[in-house]
């Protein structure tokens, strides 16, 4: 199996900020960075063409990010967020793909990334129910373990005290009608001043851009997918 598109897509944008830490880092701003620079160093290294929901600060509907995954022909969509708790202590990477929630932590999640959506989560219940018995479920999940594996570990080396939180599923209405293998990873707590301050590093947030990198073509090399010849080692 070759993957030929993959559309990488920042979370939030515009008037919706997402998270923000305590120093005043928007996740809106964070996502995009990193999206950005992770989809250069795919299409220096992977033989895949690589698309962004959006380029700049503007605002898209949960909806319309999913819906340019199909438009596109996608055969990987990955969402990218920076996560928020009430303990600013708490540092960790997730990696989410669609199925119900299972923990009230997965719900709360959900509603927080769900809040700029049109329709409610109940209305979207029996959806959500069909595409996870479908076969795509599967391979996102195998996606989010392989992608989790790579960005806890990329992770550590510049947070010392992440924490590996595991893959998790929950209700995100962004990977909702998304027909391909598609994920929601959390790259960080940034309402944890420490990891904030982190990851306002260039040098750091490259480890996390990376080590997503890392992730993807992991999974790719998995499916049997070309790579570039001759590419840059990643380190």
């Amino acid at each position: 199996l070759k993957i030929g598109r993959i559309v990488i897509d920042p979370g939030h944008g515009g008037h919706d900020l997402g998270t923000v830490g305590p120093g005043g880092l928007y996740e809106k701003d964070l996502v995009l960075s990193i999206a950005r620079e992770l989809q250069t160093l795919l299409i220096k290294n992977v033989g895949a063409e690589v698309i962004l929901t959006r380029n700049e600060d503007v605002f898209l509907s949960l909806e319309e990010r999913s819906a340019m995954a199909i438009q596109y022909r996608a055969d990987l969509f990955i969402s990218i967020h920076a996560n928020s708790s009430r303990h600013r202590s708490i540092s960790g990477v997730e990696t989410y793909y669609l199925d119900f929630a299972k923990t009230s932590a997965e719900r709360e999640i959900a509603a927080r990334e769900n809040a700029s959506a049109s329709s409610s989560l109940h209305e979207l219940e029996d959806l959500v129910k069909k595409i996870a018995q479908a076969d795509r479920s599967s391979e996102s999940r195998e996606l989010a373990f392989m992608v989790q594996k790579s960005l806890f570990a990329g992770s550590k080396k510049v947070i010392p005290s992440t924490q590996n939180r595991g893959v998790r599923s929950a209700p995100f209405i962004v990977l909702i009608g998304a027909n391909m293998p598609s994920i929601l990873v959390e790259v960080a707590f940034i309402s944890n001043p420490r990891v904030e301050k982190i990851l306002k590093s260039e040098a750091n947030k490259d480890h996390v851009v990376k080590a997503l990198y890392s992730g993807i073509e992991d999974y790719m090399k998995t499916l049997g997918s070309e790579l570039v010849q001759n590419r840059t080692t990643i380190k």
